[in-house]
C-alpha cells in the first residue's frame, strides 16, 4: 500500500531550490535574448526585444499565479529577478518613444499653496517645487526638447 505523505511538496526546501533554480534560469534567458550575456563563443547577440518582451510578460505571469504561495526567499528572489530583466529591457530598448507616453500635465508652482498651510500641517522635509519654464509656454518647442529620453516602466 502507498504511503501517505504528511508534508505538503511544495513548502520543501527541495521544491524551494528547484523554483528558485528555474526563476533564475528564464532570467538568464532573457538577458541572453536582450544580448546582455554572451554566446558560448564570446560575442552578444543584437537585443530581440518581442522575445525578451514575452519572456518577462511570463514571468511576470508565474509571479501573479503564485501570489500569497511563495515563501519569503522564492518571492524576493521572483521579484528581484524581475526588476532586473525589466531594467535591462528598457535599458536595451532605448526607452519609450515619446509617442507612447502619456500626454504631459502641465507644471504648476506649488511654493503659493505651501505658504497657505498652517505651521502643524506644513510637511517636515522640503519638497521640490516644479516651476514652469519659460520654453514650455512656448507653441513650438525646441528640437533639444524634442530629443528627451522615456523610460519604459513596468508598474
Amino acid at each position: 500500500m502507498a504511503e501517505v505523505q504528511k508534508n505538503n511538496p511544495a513548502t520543501s526546501s527541495e521544491m524551494t531550490r528547484k523554483f528558485v533554480h528555474f526563476v533564475m534560469i528564464q532570467a538568464q534567458n532573457i538577458l541572453y535574448v536582450l544580448g546582455r550575456l554572451p554566446t558560448p563563443e564570446g560575442e552578444r547577440l543584437p537585443p530581440n526585444l518581442q522575445a525578451a518582451k514575452m519572456m518577462i510578460d511570463h514571468l511576470e505571469v508565474i509571479k501573479a499565479k503564485t501570489e500569497g504561495n511563495l515563501n519569503s526567499q522564492e518571492s524576493k528572489i521572483l521579484t528581484e529577478a524581475l526588476q532586473q530583466v525589466q531594467l535591462a529591457f528598457v535599458e536595451a530598448s532605448g526607452g519609450t518613444p515619446a509617442a507612447m507616453m502619456p500626454d504631459r500635465v502641465p507644471q504648476v508652482d506649488m511654493s503659493a499653496l505651501e505658504e497657505e498651510l498652517p505651521e502643524d500641517e506644513t510637511p517636515s522635509s522640503p519638497r521640490p517645487v516644479a516651476k514652469p519654464s519659460p520654453k514650455a509656454s512656448s507653441a513650438n518647442p525646441s528640437p533639444e526638447e524634442d530629443k528627451k529620453k522615456y523610460f519604459k516602466s513596468y508598474g
